[in-house]
């Protein structure tokens, strides 16, 4: 049975095929059939039939024809990318663009910011921030205690110095 390994918006799965005659675009779509179903929010996806994707060779970066069946698109185990159209969230794929047509829109940088003050990060503010849907803004006080903290450490860096150097000293 041949097997084929997928990357879909930063997860590698592994996508068993049991008929060598199923396309390209089904293994897309069971790609992210996997993804969504391993995915605490889905992926943020209501099913896989909202996804409009793109499937294209790791190796090489050649784009895939949806309907071309597996065992003549690809070879046995070969790596493959979905990428999902529209998605911020492949900033790392850069097709060969015909003249005017774009595929997908590239990274943007998000515009909102979440304030870390070192008590009210919740889970999904991790969440969101790892989806890189924030940038990161420290609290005066968050920085206080930033700069607290680095003077501890160099404090006990400072103190065990100290007592290096006067254990070396006593031992010449």
């Amino acid at each position: 049975m041949p097997r084929y390994t997928v990357h879909v918006r930063g997860e590698w799965l592994a996508v068993p095929c049991r008929d060598a005659q199923l396309t390209v675009g089904w293994l897309g779509r069971e790609a992210v059939r996997r993804y969504i179903k391993n995915k605490p929010d889905n992926g943020g996806f209501a099913s896989v039939d909202d996804v409009s994707f793109l499937v294209r060779r790791c190796k090489g970066l050649g784009l895939l024809d949806h309907e071309d069946p597996l065992e003549v698109a690809l070879e046995d185990n070969e790596f493959v990318e979905v990428v999902i159209e529209g998605d911020a969230m492949s900033p790392d794929f850069i097709p060969s663009q015909p003249e005017g047509v774009y595929l997908y829109s590239k990274y943007r940088e998000p515009e909102k910011y979440i304030a870390l003050d070192g008590d009210s990060l919740t889970t999904e503010d991790l969440v969101n921030l790892g989806k890189g849907r924030y940038k990161i803004k420290l609290t005066p006080t968050a920085e206080k205690k930033v700069q607290k903290s680095r003077e501890v450490i160099d404090s006990i860096v400072k103190e065990k110095t100290g007592i290096l150097f006067s254990l070396l000293h006593i031992s010449l």
